[in-house]
Order: structure tokens, then C-alpha cells, then sequence
């Protein structure tokens, strides 16, 4: 069995489990039946056996194992999304996300259209990276012209230095500055 196929396996099974319990949960608010009663059957058949005691602990360790696993699972998935990797002959090479923003914005520094800058990075499970750079701009700046010579450049830039592809370079324009000429 895969390993993505084992976490989903085992994400369906806990959500079955809290389905279960908010459903019992949901059921006892709305007084489908008493309390006392749900409870005297409960610790009936708990106590009533000492291999159900049993079992309900191996459930309980096995659930919190669960959890514990899932979590560190994700803990890994978040750790991978930190950088591209790039085959090359001699291995592998990998780039994380802050150096390709600092090579958007050493290019985004020498134009002096460009106030402020904000960049975000995204990797593409295909392969590549998108790029969404949230400008500050100053005014009277032809916005069509800037975002096309600043995305070629970008994009451009990024290739002959890492080797990453970007895909697609999205510009946001989310600040005019005007000048007060007096």
C-alpha cells in the first residue's frame, strides 16, 4: 500500500470516528434518548467484561497514535513545500522559496516605477513555480507596460540563475503613490 493511500486511509477512519461521536453528541442535545440511560448502557458494557476494557484502551492508544502520526505527517508535507527541487546529472539540487523571492526582488529593485514589493511563491506539483508580486507603484506609470517588461524580466532572470521554470507570474498592483507637486 502507498504511503498517500495508508494517510488517506487512515484521515477516513478519524473522521468516521468524530462523525461517530458528534452524531452520539448531536443525539444527546436533542434528547433522541436520556442520558442516564446512555450512560448506565455504556459503563455496562464496558465493565461488564474485562476483555472490552481492553479493547477500549488498544482503541484509544491506537486513535491517539493516529493522531500523533497524521500530525507529524503534515509536519512533513509543510517541511517538503519549503523548496524546489531541481534533477541535475550529478544529483539534486534544492532552492528554497526565500532565495527565489530575493532573486524576484533583486530584479524588482533596479526600477525605479516600483515603491514597495511583496512576493509570494508557489510550487506547482507539475513542476515549476507561479510567482504573485504585489507592487506599489509610483504614478503616471503606464501599468500594462510595467507588469509585462517586469514579468519577462522575472521570469527571465529566475530561469538563467536557478533553473526553475515559472509558469505564470501574476501582478498585483495594490498601492498608487502620488506625488504632491506643489
Amino acid at each position: 500500500m502507498k504511503k498517500e493511500n495508508f494517510n488517506n486511509l487512515i484521515f477516513v477512519l478519524l473522521l468516521v470516528v468524530v462523525i461517530f461521536f458528534s452524531g452520539i453528541f448531536l443525539a444527546l442535545s436533542l434528547r433522541s434518548f436520556p442520558l442516564e440511560s446512555f450512560f448506565y448502557k455504556i459503563n455496562y458494557w464496558i465493565y461488564s467484561n474485562f476483555s472490552n476494557q481492553i479493547i477500549l484502551g488498544l482503541v484509544g492508544v491506537l486513535l491517539i497514535f493516529l493522531v500523533i502520526y497524521l500530525i507529524w505527517q503534515k509536519a512533513q508535507i509543510n517541511k517538503g513545500n519549503l523548496s524546489v527541487a531541481q534533477k541535475t546529472s550529478f544529483g539534486e539540487i534544492k532552492i528554497s522559496t526565500g532565495s527565489i523571492k530575493r532573486l524576484a526582488l533583486k530584479v524588482i529593485k533596479g526600477m525605479g516605477e516600483i515603491m514597495e514589493t511583496r512576493v509570494e511563491v508557489n510550487i506547482l506539483k507539475s513542476g515549476g513555480i507561479n510567482i504573485d508580486l504585489h507592487l506599489s507603484v509610483k504614478q503616471d506609470v503606464n501599468i500594462p507596460e510595467l507588469s509585462e517588461k517586469i514579468q519577462g524580466k522575472v521570469k527571465e532572470y529566475i530561469l538563467k540563475t536557478s533553473g526553475i521554470e515559472t509558469k505564470e507570474i501574476k501582478i498585483h498592483i495594490d498601492k498608487i503613490f502620488y506625488e504632491d507637486k506643489k
